[in-house]
């Protein structure tokens, strides 16, 4: 599983991203309120485009730092927990 590390850093990010995305969209919703079609379709469009790859390409990176710096049999059972509590939270939060 190790040289595929960035792909499984990618993989729970995005992961995360997916199920914490419609909480982020609710929030700025809230925050804008009222504002202007033309506001609130920018701040959209910032969000999803900067917001959200920003934040994949940065947690990618630190995320894979971290399970690189795992021993091997570390490295498996926090993959493996990572994806199983990742499910758990998708079907807490009615995704699957």
């Amino acid at each position: 599983m190790r040289p595929y590390s960035s792909d499984i850093a990618l993989a729970l990010v995005a992961s995360v991203l997916v199920i914490a995305g419609s909480d982020i969209n609710k929030f700025i919703k809230r925050q804008l309120g009222n504002a202007h079609f033309v506001i609130k379709t920018l701040a959209f469009i910032i969000v999803c485009t900067f917001g959200y790859g920003f934040l994949t390409v940065i947690l990618t990176n630190l995320l894979k730092q971290q399970l690189s710096a795992l021993s091997t049999d570390s490295f498996a059972l926090v993959v493996i927990f990572a994806f199983v509590a990742l499910g758990i939270m998708a079907q807490r939060k009615n995704h699957i």
